[in-house]
């Protein structure tokens, strides 16, 4: 679990709509789950699949690895090294510092075509995690000693994980206006949030005096050890629960509609807009744990050696000394008793427009208005989009987009034949990355960390149809 954390921290390789549906694929008519993008959006074929409908996964973030490593004697080091300026690193960061992960996988998903209408049934299990790191946590972590007392507010982690079963139907009202809607029956499988609404840090003797305002909550497959005979949590023993006897009555249970419609104003020009996922859950059995009134001590922060080729100190063993210290910043004590908690889910709007082109049908452009809303951890886009359809079986589509968290290009294609589709998509083309990191063997995004794909494959069962055909 420690590697995990640390790799989330970093690099956001752990994270909310639709659940890391990608948004580049709102005007590709082939890619047979649009209709999770615009509920009104009937697919061209009923289609059936089986685990590889859409499986989808998503990164996003307003910083970067470039943010926190950096190069130093043709190696990398992390931003507590002291050849690293501290203007150089804080400069980078935002108010707010945004991580997170989302992940989606469908399940079951059939759309059939009937006489009055399209109808879908979908079976997905959607995970997302996200991270909201201050400023101020890294000025404290970075510059410990220039200043005796440090303001850290609204510091924050959360992950919600549910499976959703969704029934939907689009149909024509008019030649030009379609509607759609869709219904979710929601179980929860984990949700866990650490929220620390204030910490203030003052300087005493040789020593930091912490004292907090926060709290964690825990519900489902999550577990919160506390240190042998007390009831502090021990941030070591957070896990999932291996023994299913431990789960009973911590799911959760919720319900949710998806709304949309599109309509054709003049010839060509189509305007489209979804409400996606609003609605709640409710979890049972769950666990709490808070802050107390009384300050705590804490040591600060290790000054992270370079990466030195002669000693053993690696990027790895450097994250892993900085996840350690984070660990003692935060004391929090396990409260007696459970609860049921109520909240919404993360609802998000899309607005879109369309234009095919007069001198050629087949080409269209297009813009997209995304907005999650998430509190802290909303996110915002807009999309320009340049759509070809040369022959039925063929699209392609790429766009340009800008968001709370920095540019990006993405791109769509879809190969719908008679018995297949198949789809595959971007909301960011990755072109920086790093060679695989010592001691984590991966690579990341350089720069911002923002990256998602999306594949699907379905089984096509009829002819191309669009709402509004005369048969």
């Amino acid at each position: 679990m420690k590697k995990i954390y640390l790799i989330l921290f970093f690099t956001t390789a752990l994270c909310l709509a639709g659940f890391a549906q990608t948004n580049s694929a709102y005007f590709t008519e082939g890619y047979k789950l649009r209709h999770q993008l615009n509920p009104a959006f009937a697919g061209s074929k009923s289609y059936f699949s089986l685990g590889t409908g859409n499986i989808s996964f998503a990164t996003r973030s307003n910083v970067g690895i470039s943010t926190f490593l950096y190069p130093y004697n043709g190696q990398l080091t992390t931003f507590m090294n002291g050849a690293v300026s501290s203007d150089e690193f804080l400069g980078k960061l935002h108010r707010k510092n945004i991580f997170g992960i989302d992940a989606n996988l469908n399940l079951i998903s059939v759309g059939a075509w009937g006489k009055h209408g399209f109808t879908t049934v979908d079976l997905n299990v959607k995970s997302s995690t996200a991270l909201n790191l201050p400023r101020d946590l890294f000025d404290f972590m970075k510059n410990a000693g220039q200043k005796q007392s440090y303001d850290i507010n609204n510091l924050g982690v959360r992950t919600r994980n549910y499976l959703e079963l969704a029934i939907g139907h689009s149909h024509s009202i008019t030649e030009r206006l379609n509607v759609g809607v869709k219904v979710k029956v929601l179980l929860g499988i984990m949700n866990a949030e650490v929220n620390v609404d204030r910490m203030k840090i003052d300087m005493n003797g040789d020593k930091w005096s912490v004292n907090a305002d926060g709290s964690i909550y825990a519900a489902g497959l999550v577990d919160v050890g506390t240190k042998a005979g007390t009831n502090q949590v021990d941030f070591e023993r957070i896990s999932f629960i291996e023994d299913i006897d431990d789960l009973s009555g911590g799911l959760g249970y919720g319900g949710a509609i998806d709304l949309g419609a599109s309509y054709e104003i003049i010839d060509g020009l189509t305007v489209s807009a979804a409400l996606l996922d609003l609605g709640l859950m409710s979890w049972g059995k769950s666990v709490t744990a808070r802050t107390d009134n009384t300050p705590w001590e804490f040591d600060g922060f290790d000054n992270i050696a370079i990466n030195d080729p002669e000693s053993e100190n690696t990027i790895d063993s450097q994250l892993d000394a900085l996840g350690e210290d984070l660990k003692k910043l935060l004391i929090m004590y396990k409260e007696d008793g459970t609860g049921r908690k109520s909240e919404m889910l993360t609802a998000t709007l899309n607005i879109g427009a369309e234009y095919k082109m007069p001198f050629y049908k087949k080409l269209s452009a297009g813009f997209l208005y995304s907005n999650r809303f998430a509190k802290a951890y909303s996110k915002y886009e807009g999309r320009f989009f340049v759509n070809i359809h040369p022959v039925k079986w063929f699209e392609f589509s790429t766009n340009h987009g800008i968001s709370n968290h920095g540019s990006m290009w993405g791109a769509a294609l879809s190969f719908d034949f008679p018995g297949i589709s198949i789809f595959l998509g971007t909301d960011n083309i990755l072109c920086n990355v790093t060679p695989p990191l010592e001691g984590i063997g991966i690579s990341v995004p350089y720069g911002q960390a923002n990256f998602s794909v999306d594949f699907g494959l379905t089984f096509n069962l009829s002819k191309i149809r669009h709402l509004g055909d005369r048969r």
